[in-house]
């Protein structure tokens, strides 16, 4: 029986590119977070009414905003 190994370098080497794949991903989250808190705070700020007439429970609002940013 034999086996293989494959080795695949990381597309990023070196120091200053791997910090800007960090970088970018924390620019990355904190904008979802941004449009999660936005989105969560506007249906927060409507009425039971109004949330109902479009099918929404305040209970259901942290979801949806969560959603929303991660379809988004």
């Amino acid at each position: 029986m034999s086996y293989t190994s494959t080795y695949t370098a990381s597309p990023v080497s070196g120091l200053m590119p791997k910090l800007r794949v960090l970088r970018d991903a924390i620019r990355n989250q904190r904008a979802q977070r941004r449009a999660m808190r936005q989105t969560y705070n506007e249906l927060s700020a409507m009425s039971d009414r109004d949330l109902a007439d479009i099918g929404i429970a305040r209970g259901d609002i942290r979801h949806i905003a969560s959603q929303a940013t991660v379809s988004g």
